[in-house]
């Protein structure tokens, strides 16, 4: 009975309107974040040391089954000799099934869990490469936030939204199916590929320079979605109903 439904990938937009036959008009408005409000939190410190010899991962989120920490955890296992750690900054039901995994590996050295923090923004923008490894999502606004905090990226090519951020050029019905991706603003990798994540983990952290491209291209991509840019759009789907 709606007038008008706002999607917020167009990725959801297809979805509604090929598989859910909606004949309402459906229109894309990406989701806003608060950039002064992220840039603020990431200037705060920490409680946790960043070594400076050391490469830090990090990802951010409830600890839930869809976000797939464990197979993080197996990608950040395959890395294991090499100078990394990994952080992850959130809570939720897995949090003890992904502890002992850390443990039955033998990274509890090597992989930190930060718990809730309300400005995880202060982990983020001291962290060399942001991970997201979930087999699904509507829009991941983790992201934005990590470019945000001008930092490369690595996300599973999942339904939906990170195609459309890291690789806006690209075809969003295409899905990264063999090894990894490399995209505008970040890389791309399969879901449920250990293995394929691994390998991008690795490549960003031994090409600088694409760390650095990524990073330099971060904040501006960011700015698309601030609150202030998106909400014109809202004045644009509601004119004329």
């Amino acid at each position: 009975r709606a007038h008008l439904i706002l999607a917020n990938s167009y990725a959801i937009q297809t979805d509604l309107i090929e598989n859910f036959k909606i004949k309402t008009p459906v229109r894309v408005i990406y989701n806003p974040v608060d950039l002064q409000f992220i840039k603020t939190g990431a200037a705060a410190t920490p409680g946790f040391i960043f070594e400076k010899d050391i490469f830090h991962f990090i990802t951010v989120g409830n600890l839930r089954k869809e976000k797939n920490h464990l197979l993080l955890i197996q990608a950040f296992f395959i890395l294991k000799n090499l100078p990394c750690k990994l952080l992850i900054v959130g809570a939720g039901v897995m949090e003890d099934i992904l502890k002992q995994k850390v443990k039955d590996l033998g990274l509890m050295d090597k992989v930190i869990f930060c718990g809730f923090d309300k400005n995880p923004f202060q982990y983020v923008s001291r962290s060399d490469c942001f991970v997201l490894s979930s087999d699904v999502e509507g829009f991941p606004n983790v992201l934005i936030e990590a470019l945000a905090c001008g930092r490369p990226i690595i996300s599973t090519d999942c339904s939906s939204g990170p195609r459309e951020l890291l690789a806006p050029d690209s075809n969003i019905h295409h899905r990264a199916i063999n090894n990894f991706e490399i995209g505008e603003n970040g890389i791309l990798t399969p879901v449920k590929d250990a293995i394929s994540l691994a390998n991008a983990m690795k490549k960003m952290y031994e090409d600088a320079a694409l760390r650095n491209a990524f990073a330099a291209k971060a904040a501006k991509r960011a700015e698309q979605f601030d609150v202030n840019e998106i909400k014109q759009y809202f004045h644009v789907a509601f004119a004329g109903l």
